[in-house]
């Protein structure tokens, strides 16, 4: 396929992905994102509900905040819309239909994104009522309608039919009605359809067949409703939520759109398990990734893991703004590594925690496109000490190193690629150079910790 060794296998099909294998540009672009999911989920189990918080006040004075930490696209989860199928904004909550909201983003170039379940239609809603032919069911049973989300009862319709299409242009619609530009797809089982008569087989098919050909066929329809909004409206980014288990996850998608790689789950509070791990806390929540901190990072690392050959890029992964300065330090330097998300309760974080976000993230904004393209360099592991990422641009030496320990002490790392001279980095990193042009960087870590070094910045 190539001339060279794997590694240089992997880094042409990694510029593939990244420059080729999908037409829908906008998705491949190193965008900061903040999503309301987090700070819902933690009013969730503080006491309130899901859609507490879900209101005009909140969400323009998260803008504010999201604004001044340097966030690019703004995301309302669940909870936004009156019910589902229809995906009609909930004056309740937004009184004006979302205009003071996209004047808001728009005066400081933000983007506007919204949460879908493609698969869910209220049960008095019209695009049920359109589509009642195109119903999701297994064995002939269509399964017992269900709130989502603290919303109105819904049921599934199936995208390997004709609603594909209606789905499609009601995403358009919005796009044009509410300058939505940012789609995330939540709630899209693989299997669970085998209904005769739509495009996944017929009566003469076995029950079997119908249920692998909804599987297999289900990914190519969520490309081709991502083709016909992207088509329609080139702005647009689609990203579908992975975190669940029975979600299809490979090649095809990555075609028109991106992975959200990972919500809140997996649902225990901590890894520091205690015997009787499997007793709910007080409150019945058994979710680690509503806090912040080190296992947290950890975790959700390991997901880079994949960047040798795709781009991280593509792979949404949120980290937490608040915790103490070292903590916000953490998840910094853990998602400019290309993951790009962050979400919780911003409005909790202080002054000075907004200040570090905004320094940080200004610095890698100027050399992020140089980070997006460069093939990783990795010592180490999520949890060891230390552990290094290189993301270099060979063409002009741009781009970052980040090194997380967990062991107090001092660590000196060389650059395996040549980098420019000008550079910027958090406290506590001595650098030199050898006659390659290599650094050669020494850092001292009184705790666990992060270090962030930025090249062809100042």
């Amino acid at each position: 396929a190539v001339k060279g060794d794997v590694n240089e296998m992997a880094s042409k099909y990694r510029s593939f992905v990244l420059n080729y294998l999908s037409a829908q540009s906008e998705s491949r672009k190193p965008y900061i994102f903040y999503n309301t999911w987090g700070r819902q989920e933690r009013t969730k189990w503080a006491g309130g509900k899901y859609l507490t918080s879900m209101n005009l006040e909140t969400t323009l004075q998260e803008i504010e905040v999201a604004h001044q930490m340097g966030i690019d696209v703004y995301v309302l989860d669940a909870g936004w819309f009156l019910k589902t199928g229809d995906w009609q904004v909930n004056t309740a909550f937004f009184p004006d239909t979302l205009k003071e909201v996209r004047a808001l983003l728009n005066k400081y170039q933000m983007k506007l994104g919204l949460w879908f379940s493609p698969l869910s239609a209220a049960i008095s809603s019209e695009m049920l009522k359109r589509n009642q032919s195109n119903l999701l069911s297994l064995n002939g049973v269509v399964e017992v309608p269900m709130p989502v989300w603290e919303t109105e009862e819904s049921v599934n319709l199936s995208l390997v039919s004709p609603y594909w299409e209606d789905f499609a242009d009601k995403l358009i619609a919005l796009s044009n009605e509410l300058g939505v530009t940012y789609f995330k797809w939540d709630g899209i089982g693989q299997y669970g359809g085998n209904k005769e008569g739509i495009f996944n087989g017929t009566a003469m098919n076995s029950r079997q067949e119908r249920s692998e050909s909804y599987a297999f066929q289900l990914p190519v329809f969520m490309n081709k409703v991502a083709e016909k909004l992207c088509t329609a409206r080139p702005e647009s980014i689609v990203d579908f939520d992975i975190t669940e288990n029975g979600r299809s996850v490979g090649l095809s998608f990555l075609s028109s759109g991106k992975y959200f790689t990972i919500n809140n789950g997996p649902y225990f509070h901590n890894y520091d398990l205690a015997e009787d791990w499997k007793s709910p806390l007080p409150n019945g929540n058994t979710n680690i990734f509503v806090n912040p901190g080190r296992a947290r990072g950890w975790f959700t690392r390991s997901v880079l893991v994949n960047d040798k050959w795709i781009p991280s890029i593509l792979f949404l992964t949120h980290y937490q703004p608040d915790g103490s300065p070292n903590s916000q330090l953490i998840n910094i330097a853990s998602l400019i590594l290309g993951q790009n998300g962050i979400w919780g309760e911003i409005l909790k974080v202080s002054p000075e925690g907004i200040q570090l976000f905004q320094t940080i993230l200004g610095k890698y904004k100027m050399v992020r496109d140089d980070i997006t393209i460069s093939d990783p360099v990795v010592e180490g592991s999520p949890g060891r000490s230390p552990e290094v990422y290189e993301k270099i641009n060979v063409a002009n030496g741009q781009g970052a190193v980040v090194v997380f320990a967990n062991k107090s002490g001092t660590y000196t790392y060389i650059t395996k690629n040549k980098v420019a001279k000008r550079n910027w980095h958090t406290e506590g990193v001595e650098i030199a150079y050898d006659a390659k042009g290599r650094a050669i960087v020494k850092m001292q870590f009184k705790e666990s910790s992060a270090k962030i070094l930025f090249f062809g910045v100042e």
